[in-house]
Parts: structure tokens; sequence; C-alpha cells
């Protein structure tokens, strides 16, 4: 499980280890959909299989037809079978993937490697279709819509030497074959994952500033030409290092650092909103006008991300610590989302009012669930657990419900269930400072 570490410092290279306090990558704004994810029936779903990985995962896995991608920390990208968990392929370029860079446009796999290489794989094969030189790493997952790969780079983040100086670039590229359509060079040391709405790509992180910020830190919000780059409007504040951004076509929302959700209008950058969250929020999600979020205090938020105002809030009961893991999920008229005591509860998306819940079994997660045509996916410490809610044929699928398969190396076990984790595995609690040098994460 991942969580968000809070510290305060005037010392820049700590600066750079709070901006990689990345709690992101909402799936359903990072890739197009290939399998429609309609309503899940609570009184059906259960256990279909179960996988080791070998390693745990950072960001949820892709469906891409009946393959599902996984990349575990420090291993190779693997392609499951969606129905009965089988290895279907590997990739392993011989240098390190960076295990939250993937994203699909549902027949292409694109993938950040280390030394600012960026590949492209057929996602039923796993065979390299065009592999690229950046020159400056893809960490964050990459946006692919309409035949281009808008890739964001960074200059701090795991396993880099952090530079606070850099200028971090986002890429255009072609789907088809990776050739570079345009990019754009940016003033911030780190960018996270774009997001398109129309004609604009929104990308927003962190920069450098002599100025010191008791609590949060200095990041600009950027809103560029589609077709070229171009910026049409920039808008910085204090709110710290930007989580996950949404936009529709009046405004852009986005959470950060502080615990506050914000609102800017889309075609000027001026602030439009600013709302208290009531604590931390790893990310959001977005369904048409609406964002959804999960704050620490066991509340779930519905707001109307063009005006700020709250249409309603459901209280997670049972637990001060049983709070949304990740982002909510949309499943037809629902939405979804697991807790951090395992239980996976469905809301009505209009309303907030509970419509199933179900206990797992699974306490601590690394992150939230993943849901695509009827199969639901949490991450049980290094294994990959599918659910799905269709009544199975029985001798077709005896032997589905436990299957286990190293995929190489050793599981990498994860400490307490309250937790930010190093990426070798130890625990270090929530609240407490990270050494500069320490090769940390804390996502979502």
């Amino acid at each position: 499980m991942g969580i968000y570490l809070r510290m305060k410092s005037n010392n820049k290279l700590k600066t750079i280890l709070l901006a990689w306090s990345l709690v992101i990558f909402v799936l359903a704004g990072c890739q197009p959909k290939t399998v429609a994810d309609r309503a899940l029936n609570g009184n059906l779903l259960h256990q279909v299989w179960k996988q080791e990985v070998g390693g745990p995962l950072n960001h949820p896995p892709l469906r891409v037809g009946d393959v599902l991608i996984a990349a575990p920390i420090r291993s190779p990208l693997a392609g499951l079978d969606v129905e009965t968990g089988k290895v279907l392929w590997q990739y392993d370029p011989g240098i390190r993937i960076w295990d939250r860079a993937y994203a699909t446009d549902g027949q292409r796999v694109f993938v950040g490697l280390d030394g600012g290489k960026f590949a492209a794989l057929d996602a039923s094969t796993g065979k390299t279709i065009w592999e690229t030189e950046l020159g400056i790493n893809v960490q964050v997952p990459p946006l692919a819509v309409s035949g281009v790969v808008y890739a964001a780079t960074t200059f701090a983040g795991p396993g880099m030497i952090g530079d606070p100086n850099g200028k971090a670039k986002l890429f255009a590229l072609s789907a088809e074959d990776g050739h570079v359509l345009w990019e754009f060079e940016s003033d911030n040391y780190i960018l996270q994952s774009p997001f398109r709405q129309g004609d604009t790509i929104y990308l927003a992180g962190s920069f450098s500033n002599p100025k010191v910020v008791d609590e949060g830190g200095h990041m600009r919000l950027y809103a560029l030409d589609a077709s070229d780059g171009s910026v049409k409007w920039k808008y910085e504040s204090e709110d710290g290092f930007t989580k996950q951004v949404y936009a529709t076509e009046s405004a852009v929302a986005y959470i950060a650092y502080q615990d506050f959700t914000v609102g800017v209008d889309s075609s000027t950058g001026e602030l439009l909103w600013r709302l208290d969250t009531g604590n931390w929020v790893p990310t959001l999600a977005g369904v048409g006008n609406t964002i959804y979020y999960g704050s620490a205090n066991t509340v779930v938020h519905a707001v109307n991300a063009d005006t700020g105002d709250v249409l309603w809030q459901f209280n997670i009961p049972e637990g001060t610590f049983n709070y949304l893991l990740g982002a909510p999920v949309q499943a037809g008229n629902e939405l979804v989302f697991l807790t951090q005591l395992g239980e996976v509860m469905a809301l009505d998306l209009s309303t907030g009012e509970l419509r199933w819940r179900i206990s797992t079994g699974i306490v601590g997660a690394r992150m939230g669930l993943s849901i695509s045509g009827g199969w639901l996916f949490i991450d049980q410490r290094a294994v990959a657990v599918f659910f799905g809610d269709v009544e199975f044929d029985a001798g077709r699928h005896a032997v589905v419900a436990e299957t286990f398969a190293h995929l190489g190396g050793s599981p990498v076990e994860v400490g307490c269930a309250d937790c930010a984790c190093a990426e070798d595995g130890d625990a270090r609690r929530r609240g407490k400072r990270v050494r500069a040098g320490d090769d940390a994460f804390v996502g979502g």
C-alpha cells in the first residue's frame, strides 16, 4: 500500500523527495478503455484466480482485450490471460522499467524505461513495435489518445539523482512509429500525467523557487494547444506536488499536496474555486462534470468540477482507518472502491447511496482497485487477485480459483498496513521523514 508521506523542509533535495510522493494514476484518465466497465453484481462477485507477479505493483494493471498488463517493481512487464491468470508473455528490455509509466491505446502498450527510453509493445504478444530515445525519464503514466502518445518527463523520482533546475518536457509521439510530433519544454522539474479535453492538453508539476513555503510547495499548471504544444496559459500556486488533473469544458480541477481540491477556468487559467477536503487525499477521478475522491477521514466526496459545489458525501462506516484507497472507479451507474480494511463498496454515482459492499479479506493493499468488463483487480502484496461477477462453468474453471505461478524472482513482502514503503520492500511509518538518497516511493 502506498501512503502519501508529508514532509516539511526548506532543503531542495528533500523537496525533490517530497515531489515524488506520487499518489496518482487514475486508470480511467490514462488511456482509452477497450472493455466496457459495466456495473458489477455484488451478490455474484467472487475470487476467480490469484497470480504471484514477482513483486508489488505501484499502478493498476491495464486490460487490453483478453490480456492483462502488469508491471511489478524491478521485474519484467507481464501479460496475463484475463480469465485464468496464465502468463502469456514477458517483456524484459535489460534495463529498469518504470513501474508506473505505462498506458495503452487499446492495441499497443507504451512504457517508460530507464535512461530516457520509451517503447511501444504489441499488447497481445509483448513484442517491441518501436523504441525511441527521449533523453529524459518518463516515470508517470503517459496519455494515449487519437493516435498520439503524450509522455510527461521528470528530473526527480525513484532511482534518479534529482535536479531541481531541470526543465521537464512533454513529448507528443506518433503511436504508430514513435516519431516526435512536437515537444514542449516547461520550467518545471517534474511533470505529472497530462489530461486532454478538446483541443487542449493540461499538465502540472513542481518548480523550484527560493521562496520558502511552510505547507505545500511551488506548482505550475499549463494549458497547451494539442496540435503543436504552444502555451495557452499557465497558473501558479503554492499547493505543492500535483497528484492528478481532470478537465471539463469549463474548468480544470486538480488535487495537490495541500488538502484542497482546486478549480481553474479552462479558458483563462484564473482561479474559480478552492475546496477543503478535510484530510489527505491520494488522488481523484472524474466522470463528466463531477470529480470523485476519498479523504483519509473516511469520507467519499462528489464535487461539481465547474463550480466546486459538493454534490454528496458518504462516510465509510466501521473503522477510523477504513478510508478509500487510490481512486474510485466508475462501473456503469456506480462508483466502486476498495477500502483500507479490504472492503469493496459500490455507491450510486448520482446520490452517493450505498448499493452493496463485500469483504475481500485483503487488508493493507498497496493501491486501489481497477475494473474492466465484470472483472475486478486487487493487488495483495505482490499477488494479483481477480474477482468476477459471472457464474462460471464449474468444469472449465475448476482449477482457476487457486492458480499460483512465479514470474521470476521472489515476491517483495511489504510491511505494515499504514506505511509509506520503499521500493526494496522495507516500510516507514507514515509521517516520518525520508532521508536524502532513499529510493522512496509513496503512491496509490
